[in-house]
């Protein structure tokens, strides 16, 4: 198993479409990839507080919290925020032509925030030792995360050029962040984290 993420981690580096492609092929089912969405969300969690609490200079809240959500309130926004994209990016692609399905869009997603996190952890380092160049790394890892998932979206929907799925993954930002909006109007979180006074 270690072998075959550090191979699908290489390969994510040169080539995020044979990535996906590979990713999907041993694709082992809808029930690994929710299993795989939990425990990605949990390490993701763990590992920002890490980070965080090995950084005392970030700052803090005015709880002295490293978090402006509890990390369960965290967990749970990132669990959510991965489970909308995927759908987000299935729904959208699937009305410009494509033919994926959302459980393997969720396999995706779920490895995105896989490099998503290992993104995070160079930076983390990066920060203590050359912090000019953290910022750079993490600047030009953005871009590299959205090209990956650019990619990801053309071999998930069998798009033969990465316009249209440029197009679903801008259409699927406009969907999720209006659901997020209307999740957090609903549930009532401010963006502190807390509830509102009344």
């Amino acid at each position: 198993m270690w072998t075959y993420l550090t191979d699908l981690l290489r390969l994510s580096l040169r080539a995020p479409g044979d990535a996906a492609a590979r990713l999907l092929r041993s694709f082992p089912g809808a029930a690994t990839a929710w299993q795989a969405l939990v425990l990605v969300t949990c390490l993701s969690v763990v590992l920002t507080a890490l980070i965080q609490g090995a950084m005392p200079m970030m700052p803090m809240d005015a709880e002295g919290g490293s978090f402006g959500l509890s990390p369960f309130g965290y967990a749970g926004l990132l669990g959510v925020s991965l489970v909308l994209l995927a759908g987000g990016v299935t729904a959208t692609g699937r009305m410009l032509g494509g033919v994926g399905r959302f459980a393997s869009a969720l396999a995706l997603v779920v490895w995105l925030e896989v490099l998503a996190m290992v993104l995070r952890l160079v930076q983390g380092g990066l920060i203590l030792v050359l912090p000019p160049v953290a910022g750079v790394i993490g600047l030009a890892g953005l871009v590299w995360l959205f090209w990956c998932l650019a990619r990801f979206i053309q071999v998930l929907h069998g798009f033969r050029g990465v316009g249209r799925a440029m197009a679903a993954l801008f259409l699927a930002f406009i969907a999720i962040g209006t659901a997020l909006a209307l999740l957090l109007a609903l549930t009532g979180l401010t963006a502190q984290g807390g509830l509102p006074n009344v």
